[in-house]
């Protein structure tokens, strides 16, 4: 039964600890094995918002009970944090040191809804540092993450009905052409206790090189305080708590409250479009989180900061205001008039996910979601206040024909793995025509993943080795040619083998090697040139030219293996003294004739060792005379003295 057809029938609730009707229990669920023998889980690091745990969430049903994995969830922090976490780092939520590139095996393989682009620096960062290790971008999930400010879609619906106006494009604020104002509360029905004052040291409006920059692109001068004593600019808010812009500053009633969170985000922002677009606006920032995801629904009609995907505002339909379009040059200077960039919401996985779970790591990459399709998730579970678990389960229910397109077919092989018949237990090269079930493993020693191309499309499958080639290690893309002195003469093998004595290979690839000359051997296996042959022992080689010429040693020469009549003169060897040629103490040879052997009468004549050599200053042939005017004592050649001469007359 293949995938697809398996993921059809898994229409049931969550019953018995799973939520897919034929779902793989958790008895049965495997872990992941890397090579050196490591068991551990899927891991799954949840960066800690509501969006981040949906996706996370459903995928880890999916890898549960579609791939059979157990799956471990670790709770993060932000963006950054799952950086680190797929990319191997030890403590991925520490504030100064995560631990990266200390060799560890990455225990967390998947982090969904990562906004990439949100801090390229450190993305890039890991990428350059730990090339090997840093996290893989999957792509899109088929949204983008936007941070803006929104209007609730009740407001657009009764300015469209009064007059025709789309409040959910600027240009429908200008001041001088309309008053959006008429469609909202007025900052005077807004209790002064729900917003910071403006003078909050830790708001925003108080920072002075935040208003500086104000000054800058707006020119905005009467907008601001001036504190000469610390010659600094803070946000000028006549009744304390409320910025309001120029079009409407001298007339509060005509401003549009927009409300914000946090120490202020999106005031910097919205200070400049509104001053230089000509909207009408008092801005403020909300006195605590609560304060700030209560005030659209206390005061539907305002405008507000918010992020998507989110689910704190969905219930009030929220629509997007649309602001010129984004001038990169304008807010690389420090200039915000222009819209927001969306930021694209990824997938990361381990570098090593590929290895470990091909299929899941396919499965990740095919996952697309739409805007909406998060939406419809991020509500149920605030409605419903159900836990993920049980939300994003409901969701797999009723969108069956979404996600079953995410579900890799599972011949679909990676390089490295090939195709398995589990009806077989084996390895196989095709996978139609068949009622057995096809599945991907990784490629083991001795062979190779080869590419496929059949009627079904692209896949691979696992061939042995050729002869001259070996693969010692498993999911290999490719196999080893033998090295220089060795050969393989067989297919499928894991290493090569070494050349045999009196053989060698000096060539890669070898599917045999290649025999020394006639009479001659090597020192042991492996041999890689025919250098490396030389005569058998008891032998030597009598040619100087680099051929080979093996007779016999006579009487009185020592001949090991690899002989020859250059290092017999020499009286050394490449190979060290063992195998150094020499005569034998008690003969002698001549420099001319050295292979030619003469025994002495005397053994103290004759020490052996290189040709022509003789001892206590003998010469002539076999070292049996001394020089005119000298006598041989026995032991040495001494010189005739005068009672000598006389004793022998």
């Amino acid at each position: 039964m293949t995938m697809r057809s398996f993921v059809i029938s898994l229409l049931v609730p969550l019953v018995c600890g799973t939520c897919l009707d034929g779902g793989v229990p958790p008895s049965e669920r495997k872990n992941l094995e890397n090579e050196h023998g490591d068991s551990y889980p899927v891991g799954i690091f949840v960066p800690d918002w509501a969006a981040s745990w949906a996706a996370n969430v459903l995928v880890a049903t999916i890898v549960e009970e579609i791939f059979g994995y157990n799956v471990s969830i670790v709770k993060g922090t932000g963006t950054v944090s799952g950086y680190y976490a797929v990319s191997g780092c030890v403590d991925p939520t520490a504030v100064g040191d995560p631990g990266c590139g200390l060799g560890n095996a990455t225990k967390h393989h998947i982090v969904m809804e990562a906004w990439t682009n949100g801090y390229p620096l450190v993305w890039e960062t890991l990428q350059n540092e730990y090339p090997g290790v840093a996290a893989k971008n999957l792509g899109n999930m088929g949204y983008e993450g936007v941070t803006s400010t929104f209007v609730p879609k009740r407001v657009i619906g009764e300015a469209e009905q009064a007059e025709g106006i789309a409040l959910q494009y600027f240009k429908y604020w200008n001041a001088s052409w309309y008053q959006p104002s008429k469609y909202f509360e007025s900052i005077s029905a807004i209790p002064s206790g729900l917003t910071k004052l403006c003078s909050d040291s830790t708001s925003v409006m108080t920072d002075d090189a935040t208003m500086r920059r104000h000054i800058v692109f707006t020119g905005d001068v009467d907008g601001l305080v001036h504190d000469s004593t610390s010659d600094a600019y803070s946000a000028r808010c006549d009744d304390g708590h409320w910025w309001l812009s120029p079009s409407c500053r001298s007339n509060s009633t005509l401003c549009v409250p927009f409300i914000t969170g946090g120490v202020g985000w999106g005031i910097e922002e919205l200070m400049h479009k509104s001053t230089k677009l000509n909207m009408p606006m008092a801005l403020g920032v909300a006195a605590s989180w609560s304060a700030y995801t209560e005030f659209p629904f206390l005061h539907p009609k305002s405008h507000f900061y918010w992020w998507i995907p989110d689910p704190t505002f969905l219930e009030l339909e929220p629509v997007q205001v649309v602001y010129p379009p984004h001038d990169k040059r304008l807010f690389s200077s420090g200039d915000l008039s222009t819209a927001t960039v969306g930021v694209s919401v990824d997938k990361h996985v381990s570098r090593d996910l590929s290895i470990l779970a091909p299929n899941v790591e396919n499965f990740v990459s095919k996952i697309l979601m739409t805007l909406e399709d998060m939406n419809a998730i991020l509500l149920d579970q605030k409605n419903t206040t159900d836990s993920w678990r049980q939300t994003t389960c409901r969701w797999l229910h009723s969108n069956q024909h979404v996600w079953q397109s995410w579900i890799p077919d599972e011949s679909q092989c990676f390089p490295g793995f090939g195709l398995y018949d589990t009806g077989l237990d084996d390895f196989t090269n095709h996978r139609a025509n068949t009622s057995n079930k096809i599945v991907c493993q990784a490629c083991p020693s001795g062979t190779f993943s080869q590419l496929l191309e059949d009627s079904i499309g692209e896949t691979y499958i696992c061939v042995p080795c050729a002869k001259g080639k070996s693969q010692p290690l498993g999911a290999a893309t490719d196999c080893n040619l033998c090295k220089s002195g060795e050969y393989q003469d067989e297919i499928g093998s894991k290493t090569c083998k070494r050349c045999e004595i009196g053989l060698y290979q000096d060539e890669l690839g070898a599917e045999v090697c290649k025999s020394c000359p006639a009479s001659t051997t090597t020192l042991g296996l492996g041999s890689v040139s025919q250098k490396d042959c030389g005569c058998e022992e008891h032998n030597i080689n009598i040619d100087v030219s680099g051929s080979y010429n093996c007779v016999p040693c006579s009487e009185g020469l020592t001949c090991p293996l690899k002989s020859t009549l250059v290092d017999l003169q020499s009286g050394a060897s490449y190979l060290g003294q063992q195998y150094t040629p020499k005569v034998q103490e008690g003969y002698f040879s001549t420099v001319l004739a050295p292979t030619e052997v003469y025994r002495c009468s005397s053994v103290a004549a004759c020490p052996g060792g290189t040709p022509g050599t003789c001892n206590g200053g003998l010469t002539n042939t076999p070292c049996a005379q001394c020089r005119a005017g000298a006598t041989w004592t026995g032991s040495q050649c001494e010189e005739c003295e005068g009672w000598r001469q006389v004793l022998w007359a």
